[in-house]
């Protein structure tokens, strides 16, 4: 077995790397700044496309050129985003701390920090107070914004709390300036009263908020820890995850199993996929099967931005497959990283976007050909599959984990070793708990009961290498942390191959 026999396809690395930093640039930088600098990396990527083939070593300015073109056009798009939202009406408004009577939809699920409660909105009609009851202006907008509830009556917590996505809202309160600077909201909306409902929620997130709720009490009767990671697991629902627990995850490095992902997706689809086939899908129906399969599990487990990218992958894998084309796995997820970027430029400050691309390039890139290695050195292919995939999501990670944690988890590895792999029957059963609960309620808790097994596992796992001196030690944070830990990569690479010329590891390349 030759570890080089699938030699991944890397040519839209570039692109995507130049994107990102073009759109970073885009939403930080002056408007003026901003489109000086497209203009510049425009006229520059031209000119590498432009230098005649017959010199030697110009090959190598087409992909550079290439991956320029891609960076001015993101950078061009993010920057005219980010100054409609800061020069918009509402961002206006928001600056003078102006009260206003607000027509939203609602857009997420509510979340409570610290007695408050926080729900993401897009304002769609805004009717603005000039003061002394006077009726000010009206306005017309789609703008993001979120909405601090504050929860001190009892009554009002419970009306917050029981918001859905696509729920039409009409509020009161006081705008201001996001606190947040990278994020996409226009404003902050600062609420004292019970929303009113005016509309919905739609057909397919009243079901999805049914069977979210459908699994909590499925799992209701489980001790507390189980109870609240499996839903966390299973949908990304972290609202009832004992703060111990969470801790502990987060020092074994296994916190991103509680956030829905790919993963979570690969899993259901992987078992519902071939019952498909069973009952006769092919090609085509088949293709389309995953579609809605993808787009109606990203709605029961909420689009985030990790979700959100798996999603569009799968889609252009669903496209693929009923067109005929041959689905190369690199190839499809640089060009949902690149589409979402054009379409949402703010999830390139995303720190739950930019790692879900940098786990599935590692796991596209390294972990196939470090798999083989092992698997040539004597290692069983169960063994080496779980730690080639697993060192190669976490070390395409680590260098970006470590910018905003300030700590490196030295035993990540031997934990998504020993976790991971109770991660897809613990999804699966949580799955199969909420349909039970739904169908049949007194299966649901009988399916739960099963689902706890693998989540208690990965739950002690997490509570073992949290509880080993040293676990999780501080590391610089920022720019600096991260070509920090570059660096120290290097080196491990160059120790690496001293020895397989000097020591007694041999050639692993096979």
């Amino acid at each position: 077995m030759s570890p080089r026999k699938n030699v991944p396809d890397l040519r839209l690395l570039a692109p995507v790397c130049a994107g990102l930093v073009g759109t970073r640039l885009g939403l930080s930088l002056p408007g003026v700044d901003a489109y000086v600098l497209a203009g510049a990396v425009f006229v520059a990527g031209i000119g590498c496309l432009c230098v005649p083939g017959r010199y030697a070593g110009t090959v190598v300015l087409l992909p550079i050129g290439a991956a320029l073109l891609v960076g001015a056009v993101l950078t061009t798009a993010a920057a005219l985003r980010a100054d409609a939202v800061r020069g918009g009406p509402i961002a206006v408004l928001a600056a003078s701390g102006a009260h206003a009577r607000i027509d939203a939809t609602v857009t997420g699920d509510p979340k409570i920090v610290k007695n408050v409660i926080l729900i993401p909105v897009r304002i769609e009609e805004l009717q603005s107070q000039a003061g002394d009851g006077d009726r000010g202006h009206d306005y017309r907008v789609r703008a993001k914004a979120t909405v601090l509830a504050f929860a001190r009556v009892p009554q009002n917590t419970a009306a917050w709390t029981a918001m859905l996505p696509s729920m039409r809202i009409r509020l009161s309160g006081r705008l201001a300036t996001p606190r947040d600077p990278d994020s996409p909201d226009t404003a902050t909306i600062l609420a004292n009263q019970a929303p009113q409902i005016i509309g919905g929620p739609d057909l397919l997130q009243r079901l999805a908020g049914s069977l979210r709720a459908d699994l909590r009490r499925a799992v209701a009767g489980l001790p507390p820890e189980p109870a609240g990671v499996l839903p966390a697991l299973t949908l990304g629902d972290t609202s009832a995850v004992p703060p111990q627990t969470a801790a502990d995850l987060k020092t074994a490095g296994l916190s991103f199993l509680t956030v829905v992902s790919g993963e979570n997706l690969m899993f259901v689809s992987a078992a519902m996929l071939p019952l498909a086939k069973r009952i006769g899908l092919r090609a085509r129906a088949l293709a389309f099967f995953g579609a809605l399969l993808a787009l109606g599990f990203t709605a029961l487990a909420r689009p985030g931005p990790p979700m959100v990218r798996a999603t569009v992958t799968a889609l252009l894998a669903s496209t693929a497959l009923a067109t005929g084309r041959r689905f190369r796995g690199l190839t499809a997820t640089a060009g949902a990283a690149l589409i979402l970027l054009l379409l949402d430029p703010w999830l390139a400050n995303a720190y739950g976007f930019i790692l879900s691309v940098a786990a599935t390039a590692g796991l596209l890139i390294s972990a196939p050909a470090w798999r083989d290695r092992l698997i040539i050195r004597g290692v069983p292919n169960p063994i080496a599959t779980a730690a080639a995939f697993t060192a190669a999501a976490e070390l395409y990670c680590e260098p970006l984990l470590v910018t905003f944690t300030g700590r490196l988890p030295l035993l990540s590895v031997p934990a998504n070793v020993l976790a991971v792999p109770a991660a897809p029957p613990a999804t699966v059963l949580g799955v199969a708990a909420m349909a039970a609960e739904a169908l049949f309620p007194p299966a649901g808790p009988a399916a739960a009961w099963l689902a706890q097994w693998p989540t208690r596992w990965i739950c002690l796992v997490a509570r073992m290498i949290a509880g080993i001196p040293g676990a999780a030690v501080p590391w610089p944070n920022g720019a600096v942390g991260c070509f920090a830990l570059l660096f120290v990569y290097a080196l491990g690479v160059k120790l690496c191959r001293a020895m397989q010329r000097n020591g007694p590891l041999g050639d692993l390349n096979g």
